[in-house]
């Protein structure tokens, strides 16, 4: 009886699919603290055209599509309005500055075959600033892949989406031209 148990238990197990979720928890962008730098309205849109995160293709067969647990805009924005504010700016929405982050392609396609599997990311934003007419408007692009043994591991592809969207934002708000035309 308890061999019949464990066999059944382990054929269950074995059909038991990935989950289709990704847990996106980036880390904020490291910037020092700075003196007070004036005030700014941010608004933070999502223009993506694939609303999935990662498409694991195998083979002939459907891709496996895998969406975000948190809307990625969201972390976008809480990260950027995060780092701004530890860089002395104070995020107002009657400022007269405006930044408008629009988020234009987060994804990570995997190419699998039975014995390996290579993944490419791609994450892309522009940055839109209005100050009294003085107007920016700048593309931050990031890339990555990386390759492996067998099937992907969830856990590599969400640190690897969750790093290459810390990188995103440090980029933004180190930006030497973006700060300038934040002052």
């Amino acid at each position: 009886m308890n061999k019949i148990l464990l066999i059944a238990a382990l054929l269950l197990g074995g059909c038991a699919s990935t989950p289709n979720t990704l847990i996106l928890a980036p880390d904020a962008p490291m910037v020092a603290s700075h003196s007070p730098q004036g005030q700014l309205r941010m608004e933070t849109v999502d223009h993506r055209s694939e609303q999935y995160l990662v498409e694991i293709r195998s083979g002939d067969g459907a891709a496996q599509l895998l969406s975000p647990a948190e809307p990625p805009r969201q972390l976008l924005d809480k990260g950027v309005r995060n780092a701004l504010t530890r860089m002395g700016f104070d995020i107002d929405p009657a400022a007269s500055t405006q930044m408008t982050l629009s988020l234009d392609r987060l994804v990570m396609e995997v190419n699998q075959t039975t014995f390996k599997h290579d993944a490419n990311s791609q994450l892309d934003a522009t940055v839109f600033i209005d100050n009294n007419g003085r107007q920016l408007t700048k593309r931050f692009t990031v890339r990555s892949n990386f390759n492996g043994p067998l099937k992907p591991d969830m856990s590599r592809i969400e640190r690897e989406m969750n790093d290459r969207l810390t990188q995103l934002m440090t980029d933004i708000v180190t930006d030497a031209e973006v700060q300038q035309y934040l002052q």
